[in-house]
């Protein structure tokens, strides 16, 4: 009877070791052959690169702050003083700011008025289609809509050094 239980548990153990090793490897291949198409991942906009809005007329303007948020997003409102001081700053030397988000226009400017930053372009739509993989996503974007700087997430710990490269910028 003993042997009988053993045997039964280690075929039990070698058909869960088989399983794992399955899934492992599937796992290994398919982020090895489709690199950035793993579920969950999503394609980010890095500087070079042109952001593909067909909403904003890029040569209006020298440059452009262009702010991707989410009403529900907690580092989005953790950081809205600093956006605040960004658009001050930003009107102060005619860069134009934009508010994107995945909500609706109405709870868009409802969100913006809440947290008390001053954007009046706003748009919304899918946030996936420009590559912005998360919210906060902040894009200093030149005339003809290439990214020249990119900050994703909350920048508490990088305030100062986020502020004083735009400021650099928008003075360049």
């Amino acid at each position: 009877m003993k042997t009988n239980v053993r045997a039964n548990i280690e075929l039990v153990a070698q058909v869960v070791i088989a399983i794992a090793i399955v899934i492992t490897a599937s796992v290994l291949v398919k982020r090895t052959v489709f690199p950035g198409q793993v579920r969950g991942e999503m394609p980010t906009i890095n500087a070079g690169e042109r952001l593909a809005f067909q909403n904003i007329d890029w040569a209006k303007n020298e440059k452009s702050l262009v702010f991707f948020l989410k009403k529900d997003c907690p580092f989005c409102t953790s950081s809205a003083s600093l956006y605040r001081e960004l658009v001050h700053e930003a009107t102060k030397r005619n860069v134009k700011c934009v508010a994107v988000f995945p909500n609706t226009l109405e709870d868009a400017r409802k969100y913006l008025q809440y947290i008390e930053v001053p954007i009046e372009d706003i748009y919304t739509g899918p946030l996936r289609d420009l590559k912005i993989s998360g919210t906060p996503t902040v894009l200093f974007v030149d005339r003809t809509g290439i990214v020249r700087s990119v900050w994703v997430g909350a920048q508490s710990e990088h305030e100062q050094e986020m502020r004083d490269k735009l400021v650099a910028l928008f003075d360049s």
